[in-house]
């Protein structure tokens, strides 16, 4: 019997994380997975010690202000290395959390295999001495990152990105619809602000001041908003509390209802990808806490921070963030993109190249392969 430690703390990378487990389980069903994650990971049977995702936030201020709890968090992380042993650490994105807990694996003697990449290309590669240490194995999600590690001299695989197999339309975009009572006559707006609780906080009422902007300029314009997974409805609630449209709660994540959209204000991230794989207009949004942005901005490298625009090479999709995340910048983006003219078409044919360079569909088999090539080798 081999065991098989696993942290993720992020939504995002509960559910990649989930998708391995699962992966690996279905090939051998004797592994035992352990560690610290989210409610997927625990459903896809890792026996967790804590759900890491509850604590998710961004930004060197919003950490600091859960200093305390990551910090008995790692200590008890590496209580856990310790007295388990594991034949094989896995650690899932998560970097300020999961690269200093990699150098303790890699001090007791511990094998680790890091899976979806730090953003060592929009930080810099001050990491990459640290992981050139500490990781056995890089498992990543773009081409991209592949060739940077190589020339870095870290073992690496790319695998291809999971939402290839996990973004699919199972329904007619009416018969969707009709479920929340939206017509499938009048333009859908999709308000997606975030997987965390400190996101929708600062982004919801934002979009939803848009939201106000863009139906006085769209006539009929219907709103949907998007919830992430375990987030409290009362957070959507008072975040919407001084939006006058109407806007429509799904009952959860639903990717028909995402393509039953003509257009999509999103939060930076993992959805921006998402909204690409099924070729939905966007406007990305983003908003932190000063100080977090001004660090942030001497150190990235890119001049945009959409998943979608980096994977692009280009600015794809408009982005409105900081400063320019106003509700009149946003609203003016989005009537633009509903204008249905030739740019349009021009944006979706990006999508589909966004979608190319992800690879092929089969990711978390190809890092399950990766990860039993390990566990056979001593």
């Amino acid at each position: 019997m081999k065991r098989v430690f696993i942290v993720a703390g992020e939504t995002s990378g509960d559910r990649h994380a989930a998708a391995l487990v699962g992966e690996l389980r279905r090939r051998d069903s004797s592994l035992q997975f352990t560690g610290f994650g989210g409610p997927q990971m625990r459903a896809a049977g890792v026996e967790l010690q804590e759900d890491l995702t509850r604590y998710a936030v961004v930004g060197l201020v919003e950490v600091l202000k859960h200093l305390g709890t990551f910090r008995r968090i790692f200590r008890a992380a590496c209580r856990a290395l310790d007295e388990q042993r594991p034949d094989l650490v896995i650690l899932v994105d998560y970097p300020g959390f999961n690269l200093r807990l990699a150098r303790e694996a890699k001090r007791r003697g511990l094998r680790v295999v890091y899976y979806v990449s730090p953003q060592l290309w929009a930080w810099g590669a001050g990491r990459m001495r640290a992981i050139r240490r500490d990781v056995e194995l890089m498992l990543v999600f773009f081409p991209f990152e592949e060739s940077l590690y190589h020339e870095a001299g870290v073992p690496v695989r790319w695998v291809g990105h999971p939402l290839l197999d996990a973004v699919r339309v199972t329904r007619p975009r009416a018969e969707a619809l009709a479920v929340h009572r939206l017509a499938p006559t009048a333009p859908v707006i999709g308000l997606l602000p975030g997987s965390r609780a400190q996101e929708v906080a600062a982004l919801l009422p934002i979009l939803g001041a848009a939201a106000d902007q863009i139906a006085r300029q769209v006539p009929g314009a219907q709103f949907l908003l998007m919830p992430a997974p375990g987030i409290a409805p009362e957070t959507y609630r008072q975040a919407l509390a001084h939006t006058h449209v109407a806007v429509t709660t799904a009952a959860q994540w639903d990717y028909d209802l995402l393509a039953a959209c003509d257009l999509v204000l999103v939060a930076s991230g993992t959805a921006t990808l998402e909204c690409a794989l099924l070729e939905r207009p966007m406007v990305i949004v983003y908003r932190t806490n000063p100080l977090t942005w001004w660090l942030g901005k001497r150190l990235v490298k890119l001049p945009y921070i959409g998943l979608v625009n980096v994977v692009a090479g280009r600015p794809l999709v408009p982005e409105c963030l900081q400063g320019h995340a106003t509700p009149t910048r946003i609203a003016d983006e989005a009537v633009k993109l509903l204008r249905p003219d030739q740019g349009r078409q021009e944006l979706q044919a990006g999508f589909r190249e966004v979608r190319n360079r992800l690879g092929a569909p089969g990711a978390s088999a190809r890092a399950a392969d990766a990860v039993q090539a390990l566990l056979a080798r001593r």
